[in-house]
């Protein structure tokens, strides 16, 4: 059953993310520290508040494979287990599995159909790595928990037959050493004020065939009952190791009893060595089975098939309830599903055996699925956030503000009822509106100022991922890279910082790949073996300014010149004229990559193409230097916030349209006379340098105005060259929200969206780069 519509889910997605951050930040920490007691508490602090959330939920495979890796990390912090490189490999991609889970809950509600399997697999995966260090608890029979010697308890002897054949072990569990148990759970009776939840805790039992509970006592009058005070005994079986369940039990040893069962328990009952089923209990269920088994079997028309279906399904829920069998709930919705178009045979198996025979685990199959998914979150970008957390004083400030604007509304409606009056003159009433307009524009300033400050966000939020990222592949290359961090409290707009992830992903793999080297090589030219990685990020005024660094080997211009002759983006001639630095951005043309072979990390000429497309669309910039040896510093510039953006309005004919100011360079008026011909394109000479000249009537079909004296030319900067474009006239700049094309609009090309003019007249924005492609 779907768990999307649970309240409590909406808060516990975040507070997973959140807490699998930290514990893959940690875990990195502790991999760099191994004496370091702080992150180590952290990582254990994260993952097992991680287990106990979790175990809230309907969601065992995930919690199953938390547990097992807060067991790893206790082995590893009682010194039993160390952390070397392949253990924090196996917890990393753990964590990565258990965060692919938490996004299929977030996105339909429950986890995948081959989470158990592979939860199963990484339970065996991440206990086989401290059982090979040593680390593994064995069971000793008759101490803790484990009863000395073997007893069926009351309860055992009373479970149906039904019961009794959910419970039997298939023999390739019992091959793979695990042992039927018996666990008998009676809480303290204080429980719920010591935050323990007794039925969540025996959820975490790995292999659950049974979960039933009873009172403790009988229960008092419905008046007398205290909701405060546990009187519950749970009773359940399980195919699990007598370890994994005394370790689970560790803190309520006391009120635990767990008892292994003989393989031929189910035998004793039936021969009457324990007492059975009621009878009239077994036979009510055989007739109620009976009579859907005809009720499905029978001819009729097509059209009764779903009422018929649906009728059986429902007693056939009631069966599994009255078995304790709510487990199989979904694996029954499954076969009503399925019989929906495949005839009656799927229920009938359900109503032939109220188990699901038990799947043995397929453990090259589980492998290679968590394998594929762990490389899978490796790396993918996390999804968008849909939530933000907003700090309380930031949301008092806006309430302030909106009793300000209450306030100024009605000031307008008393103005509004004096002119009406005819008690103000028109110097005066002129007066008034203006004082009430400047009152409202600046409550209107502040509130945006607000509001732009709620969707102000760290640019930690992206620089936190790459930790984890630069480790896992400079071990892949086998370099040593430190990753130094800084500004990561610099805020920007929650649409920028989602704009920066890929461009950013893309220029610290290109550092790795192309620009640190290897370790031998970096001795032998007189440098550290380690490189260095620096992110910084600081605001420059109305922007925020990301620099990515390197201490690599640098570009070397010769070879991008080669390169870029070879693929044909300018001839020889041209490639040899060009400075140091102008070669250096061609590493951001299309196709070029200086890379020798292409590989899963490079090589194929589209990733610092890409980076600047992504942010020159946002709005922003991107600049290089390198120097041979010495290594190669990218800035990435983008306006503190994508929500307001400035643009300069210019007419064409009759009609006015924007443009983003952060493409704009100069404006200038030049004589007709000053515009030449080259290559039959016109071109403008502007202070000994030659701009490309087009017309913005003809690139939107537009009549052109008549030819007078002067030309208005808007000169913009599109893929790093200059570009002057021919308008009509210049009007004023301003501030505007825009809103992207809708409906029948959205596929037009060279359109970045609209705005509303304040006579209400709505405002073409248009986007240069797809105008001029």
């Amino acid at each position: 059953m779907s768990l999307a519509a649970n309240p409590l889910l909406q808060q516990f997605i975040p507070e997973a993310r959140d807490l699998l951050e930290l514990a893959g930040r940690s875990l990195l920490a502790l991999e760099r520290s191994p004496d370091d007691a702080e992150p180590m508490n952290a990582l254990f602090r994260a993952v097992h508040t991680l287990k106990g959330t979790s175990g809230l939920f309907e969601i065992g495979p995930l919690t199953r494979v938390v547990h097992a890796a807060e067991d790893l990390l206790s082995e590893v912090q009682s010194g039993r287990c160390g952390l070397t490189g392949s253990t924090a490999d196996l917890l990393l991609t753990a964590l990565d599995q258990v965060s692919l889970w938490i996004d299929a809950l977030d996105k339909a509600g429950d986890l995948p159909e081959a989470a158990s399997a592979s939860s199963d697999s990484w339970v065996e995966r991440l206990r086989a790595s401290f059982a090979a260090s040593g680390g593994a608890v064995a069971a000793v029979a008759g101490t803790g928990a484990m009863a000395a010697e073997v007893t069926l308890p009351d309860w055992v002897a009373a479970l149906s037959s039904a019961e009794r054949e959910a419970c039997t072990v298939p023999a390739a569990v019992g091959e793979e050493g695990a042992t039927l148990l018996a666990v008998s759970y009676a809480p303290d009776e204080h429980c719920f004020f010591r935050g323990e939840d007794p039925l969540a805790l025996m959820r975490q039992i790995g292999s659950l065939r049974l979960l039933r509970a009873e009172p403790a006592e009988p229960w008092p009058p419905l008046d007398d009952i205290d909701p405060f005070r546990c009187n519950l005994r749970l009773h359940a079986i399980a195919a699990a190791p007598a370890a994994e369940l005394e370790h689970l039990f560790r803190y309520v040893r006391d009120q635990v009893e767990i008892v292994s069962l003989p393989g031929n328990w189910p035998a004793a009952i039936r021969d009457g060595v324990m007492a059975p089923l009621p009878p009239e209990d077994e036979k009510t269920l055989r007739t109620l089975l009976a009579a859907q088994r005809r009720l499905l079997e029978a001819r009729g028309p097509q059209e009764l098939w779903p009422g018929r279906l649906e009728a059986a399904a429902r007693a056939l829920r009631g069966v599994l309830r009255h078995v304790s069998r709510d487990d199989l709930l979904p694996d029954l919705e499954a076969a009503r599903d399925r019989a929906l178009t495949a005839g009656p045979a799927p229920l009938l198996e359900m109503l032939g055996a109220l188990v699901v025979p038990h799947r043995p685990t397929a453990q090259a199959e589980g492998r290679a699925e968590v394998q594929a998914a762990a490389a899978e979150a490796r790396s993918a970008a996390p999804p968008a956030a849909t939530t933000l957390r907003v700090e309380q004083g930031k949301i008092d400030a806006l309430m302030n503000l909106i009793g300000e604007l209450v306030v100024a509304k009605n000031a307008l409606a008393y103005l509004a009822r004096r002119a009406d009056e005819g008690s103000l003159g028109v110097r005066e009433l002129a007066r008034e509106i203006k004082d009430r307009q400047a009152l409202v524009n600046r409550i209107a300033e502040d509130m945006q100022a607000a509001v732009m400050a709620v969707r102000m966000l760290p640019v930690d939020h992206v620089f936190q991922r790459f930790p984890r990222l630069v480790r896992d592949i400079a071990r892949r290359l086998g370099k040593q890279v430190e990753l130094v961090v800084e500004g990561g409290e610099t805020e920007a707009d929650k649409n920028v910082i989602e704009v920066l992830a890929d461009p950013l992903i893309h220029m610290v793999r290109n550092s790795l790949d192309h620009g640190i080297e290897l370790p031998e090589e970096r001795l032998a030219g007189g440098k550290l073996a380690h490189g260095t990685i620096r992110l910084q990020a600081l605001q420059d005024n109305d922007s925020v300014v990301i620099r990515i660094s390197d201490d690599g080997r640098g570009i070397d211009a010769e070879v991008v010149r080669r390169k870029a002759v070879e693929k044909g983006l300018l001839d020889a001639e041209r490639a040899a004229a060009l400075s140091e630095e102008e070669t250096a951005m061609l590493i951001f043309a299309p196709g070029l990559s200086t890379a020798a072979a292409v590989s899963d990390l490079s090589g194929r000429g589209v990733g610092m193409d890409v980076v600047r497309s992504a942010i020159e669309k946002a709005g922003g910039r991107v600049t290089l230097s390198s120097r041979r040896g010495e290594g190669t510093t990218v800035e990435l510039t983008l306006p503190l916030s994508m929500a307001v953006t400035r643009i300069m309005t210019v007419a064409c004919g009759e009609r006015l349209f924007g443009v983003p100011m952060g493409v704009v360079v100069e404006t200038v008026r030049v004589p007709r006379t000053a515009l030449h011909c080259f290559r039959d394109r016109e071109a403008l000479v502007l202070r000994d340098s030659v701009v490309p000249v087009v017309r913005l009537a003809r690139l939107l079909d537009l009549p052109e105005a008549e030819e007078g004296s002067e030309e208005a030319i808007l000169v913009v900067r599109l893929n790093g060259e200059r570009l002057g474009i021919v308008v009509g006239a210049f009007r004023e700049g301003m501030e505007v929200i825009v809103k992207p094309m809708e409906g029948v609009l959205a596929g037009l090309r060279g359109f970045a969206g609209t705005t509303l003019l304040g006579d209400g007249r709505v405002l073409l924005i248009l986007d240069l780069r797809e105008l001029v492609a």
